[in-house]
């Protein structure tokens, strides 16, 4: 059964600022560096093994949340969406947002639009959002 929720439950998460992924040893302060010269803003999911993973990653967070709603539409062509939560931290615009672009998609309300639990908001930090799928 684990195996089957492994396929079939994704998460995207918009990360806003950077400095959180640095602080929670999820991003080297080198690449941190990096990003933040550079602007970048991470796509953050989780892998098959239940690692998190930088999935993609845009100049800020609206660019981000885009491409999330892109992969998000390349994956329900293969796979229906069965429901889905959208999450935010502090941040219910962006939640507004994904609920509106999730609802068009789905033709489905969200099951639930939630402040994320404190330890996913110390590693991503305030700001963040994103939407958890699970696919029929």
């Amino acid at each position: 059964m684990s195996e089957k929720w492994t396929k079939d439950v994704r998460i995207f998460v918009s990360v806003k600022d950077i400095k959180y992924l640095i602080r929670g040893g999820r991003l080297s302060a080198a690449k941190g560096l990096v990003a933040r010269i550079l602007n970048i803003n991470p796509i953050v999911t989780i892998d098959e093994s239940g690692k998190a993973i930088v999935f993609d990653k845009a100049f800020n967070q609206k660019a981000n949340m885009e491409k999330v709603m892109g992969h998000i539409r390349r994956l329900s062509r293969e796979k229906p969406i069965w429901n889905y939560t959208v999450l935010h931290a502090n941040n219910p615009e962006a939640a507004g947002w994904y609920s509106e672009k999730m609802e068009a998609l789905t033709k489905k309300i969200p099951v639930s639009v939630v402040n994320i639990s404190p330890i996913i908001g110390a590693n991503t930090g305030i700001g963040t959002a994103g939407v958890a799928l699970i696919f029929d």
